[in-house]
């Protein structure tokens, strides 16, 4: 497996992503792997806890719950000291559609209580199984008839590991075609990203994988440093190489007993032991799973509001706690519970494939530890008295400000080297453009009255297409670092423009003139998001809807839990929310809710000159994840319960009926063909907003050295 781990890497360095066909062939043997994985969870526990007798139980119960405490109090102390080791940095992220819905309660009873075992099988739910069968499995040991059901199951498990070591012995070719798919196809794009947490996950998994664990047990059992790596080695690296801790249950119980025979101190209780115990390690939060923790740390630092000391006890019962269900329950539930914006969360997701290939040989290495700690405890074999267990334990703690001091150095490095979120919005470019004139002042020559009928014919004998435009309106226009105005409206003006075979002309205008402007003939369209309201409706005309917006709060991050709940903000004494649009919605919400007041102000950059003023901004969600990227110390929610959407698009003079029926058919072609859908990706959700590298390989590197 090591060879073929090897192999991989350089195969995957060579030919780059000419190996990705190889990724389906390492998929299908990690469900090779997993045919086994449930039958040997309910046949090891079942017998496992079945051949005890009631004394057994509770000894080796006790003594395995008080070496767990143990590693978790010492792994969480080693996750804390390294949550120290982040520097100075902000950043935010685009909006998506999954960061504004409802968040799902975590369901315990439905996590943990196997009401149908077989549907909990078939679920895959291994909470409820493992409950289940430490159920039956207890249910059995005072039974007197219990030795034909054990002997049967017994046989079972037997079969289970012959085909489970059968599988093992051709998985290294799943090894090779997982691990060089991965390492030809890893995008530099995917390196780059949030490589801050990547360095701190990898420091701390290196600590607790080669360090924290290992050497506990060799301090403190009769087991060597270098025969445990020996034991681990197979699992870890089927582990690391699939991202994925169940398939090598199986591996871990039957290297754990094969060690134990090697060193002749194996005997039936040892194997039972394992045999129980695997399954429940698998099941409680590990070490591997808290590393996670470090994501939580990281988002709240990248915020701006770092986890401080006082936070820790309340932080650390909350992680144990919803660490018992799913990852990604229990990182949302945090998120919530330190008051970082969901918007968090999604960074987690663009990392996860990454993170797990620390967290789960993290895990593979403490259920290691765990098993054989509990082992010698119940054999009374711990003890700390000999020269090489004071020799370990001085050098796990001499190696942890090591591991600390070179985690934080790469990450003051990357820290100063790392595109801020900002820069990726601010550095947007429109790809197709026409020939455009931006100007900052409605010109004279339109302020007669003379342009005020348009249509199509006129646009085009005149070799122009005037648009008004909004002043940053991120992320519909705005001025990027070029100063070249860009945005999801003036892609679409320039597409329009394009289609009609002329010039493009964008002409500035504040939100209260736009009817004015509009049928005074200063401009053609309106674009900016503009909202279709009842009250414009009768001033100007508005096209189909180009997109459906979510309505939401931007305010402080620590603010945000203040307007969670729809119920919470009306019992408020007294709230004071700005806004620049939505004035039909907002009357109606001041008439139902007295104590909510609304000012308008002329511009966005008006709430953020003097944020103090006002509780919050009411923005649409899409803008308003924009503007955190410019400014990360404000986050967005959408209060539960208050969820209100609303359509917009483009307003045209009352009296230009033909250039709006032109607009209309324009518009639906546009939808059909996908370029609405493309803007949409590009501008609000910030897909492909960072230029995408190509995946470099030895291959390509030496045919580009040859062709120059």
């Amino acid at each position: 497996m090591l060879w073929a781990l090897i192999a991989g890497v350089a195969t995957g360095l060579i030919f780059g992503e000419r190996v990705a066909f190889l990724q389906p062939i390492g998929n299908g043997f990690v469900k090779l792997m997993q045919i086994t994985i449930f039958p040997y969870i309910v046949v090891s526990l079942i017998v496992g806890l079945g051949k005890f007798n009631p004394e057994q139980v509770k000894s080796i119960l006790f003594k395995a719950a008080t070496v767990m405490l143990c590693l978790w109090i010492v792994g969480l102390a080693a996750i804390w000291c390294f949550a120290l080791t982040l520097p100075q940095h902000d950043a935010g992220t685009f909006f998506s559609p999954a960061l504004v819905s409802p968040a799902s309660p975590i369901n315990f009873a439905e996590q943990y209580i196997p009401a149908n075992p077989f549907a909990s099988l078939a679920e895959g739910n291994v909470p409820a199984i493992v409950i289940f069968c430490i159920a039956l499995g207890s249910a059995l040991i005072a039974n007197k008839r219990k030795s034909t059901v054990l002997d049967f199951l017994e046989v079972i498990g037997q079969g289970l590991t012959v085909m489970s070591k059968k599988i093992i012995a051709i998985f290294p070719i799943g090894i090779f075609a997982m691990t060089a798919s991965t390492a030809g196809t890893l995008s530099v794009e995917q390196l780059n990203n949030l490589q801050v947490y990547w360095v701190l996950v990898l420091c701390l998994g290196l600590y607790l994988m080669l360090v924290l664990m290992p050497m506990l047990v060799a301090a403190f059992t009769p087991i060597k440093y270098r025969d445990l790596i020996g034991v681990m080695r197979n699992a870890w690296i089927t582990a690391f190489s699939t991202g994925n801790v169940f398939i090598v249950l199986p591996v871990i119980t039957e290297g754990i007993k094969e060690h134990l025979r090697q060193t002749q101190q194996a005997d039936e209780q040892a194997d039972h032991i394992a045999e129980v115990l695997v399954p429940i390690a698998y099941t409680f939060p590990s070490l591997g799973k808290l590393t996670t923790l470090m994501f939580v740390m990281f988002a709240a630092w990248l915020t701006g509001n770092p986890v401080t000391i006082p936070d820790i006890p309340h932080v650390t019962l909350s992680a144990m706690l919803s660490y018992f269900a799913n990852v990604h329950i229990a990182i949302p539930f945090l998120l919530d519970t330190l008051k970082i914006p969901a918007d968090s969360y999604q960074l987690y997701l663009s990392m996860s494939v990454l993170s797990a290939k620390v967290v789960s040989p993290t895990t593979v290495i403490y259920i290691f530890s765990f098993v054989f700690l509990s082992i010698f405890y119940c054999r009374k074999q711990l003890h700390l008295k000999r020269l090489r267990s004071i020799y370990y334990v001085v050098l796990l703690s001499i190696l942890l400000p090591g591991f600390m001091l070179t985690s934080y150095s790469l990450n003051t490095y990357l820290a100063g080297h790392t595109q801020a979120a900002n820069e990726a919005i601010a550095n947007m470019v429109i790809a197709d453009k026409v020939p455009a004139h931006v100007l900052n002042h409605v010109p004279k020559a339109y302020q007669s009255g003379k342009l005020s009928l348009t249509n199509i014919e006129v646009i085009q004998k005149r070799n122009l297409l005037r648009i008004g435009y909004l002043v940053d309106n991120v992320p519909f226009s705005y001025f990027n670092q070029k100063n070249e105005l860009v945005g999801f409206d003036i892609s679409l003006a320039h597409r329009l423009a394009d289609d009609l075979h002329v010039e493009v002309e964008f002409i500035p205008f504040k939100k209260h003139q736009l009817n004015e402007y509009l049928n005074k003939g200063y401009f053609d369209i309106a674009m900016s998001g503009l909202e279709i309201n009842v009250v414009d409706l009768t001033k100007v005309r508005f096209s189909n809807h180009v997109l459906q917006l979510q309505l939401a709060l931007l305010t402080k991050d620590h603010e945000l839990q203040r307007f969670k709940h729809k119920d919470e903000i009306t019992q408020l004494d007294d709230v004071h929310l700005a806004h620049v649009e939505y004035g039909p919605i907002l009357n109606k919400v001041t008439q139902q809710y007295p104590n909510i007041h609304f000012s308008r102000l002329n511009n966005l950059q008006q709430y953020f000159a003097a944020p103090e003023r006002f509780d919050a901004l009411v923005i649409s969600a899409e803008a308003g994840f924009a503007w955190s990227m410019f400014y990360p110390e404000f986050g967005v929610v959408v209060p539960e319960g208050g969820a209100t959407q609303y359509p917009v698009g483009f307003a045209i003079a009352k009296r230009n009926l033909d250039l709006l029926s032109y607009i209309n058919a324009w518009l639906d072609i546009q939808k059909a063909n996908g370029q609405i859908d493309k803007a949409y990706r590009y501008w609000i959700l910030g897909q492909g907003s960072t230029k995408k590298q190509t995946r470099w390989s030895l291959v390509d590197t030496y045919t580009r050295q040859t062709t120059q």
